[in-house]
């Protein structure tokens, strides 16, 4: 697999959050109790609903930070995110 230097616009953290104070003030996160967690979340990328095999290692007002494999990482707005389940799949692997 190719280092992922090479791919920097994939690699740079972004800020997707234009919240105001008030807004931040009020934030609750969802997603903490997946937080490390096999899980496999159910997103919608151009009207297909797509399962994505990730772990969550972040929350922001407007994204979920999940990482793929070790060393790959993004955020997925939470708009598009429709469902989060456990992986059962990994977990089996890690009892096994």
């Amino acid at each position: 697999m190719p280092p992922l230097d090479r791919f920097p616009h994939l690699t740079e953290r972004q800020e997707v959050d234009d919240v105001t104070a008030e807004e931040a003030k009020e934030f609750s996160p969802a997603y903490s109790a997946w937080f490390g967690k096999p899980v496999v979340l159910l997103v919608v990328i151009r009207q297909c609903q797509v399962p994505m095999p990730c772990s969550i290692v972040g929350e922001s007002v407007a994204a979920v930070r999940v990482r793929l494999q070790p060393g790959w990482e993004m955020n997925v707005r939470k708009e598009l995110i429709l469902a989060v389940e456990e992986d059962a799949a990994a977990l089996d692997a890690r009892v096994n």
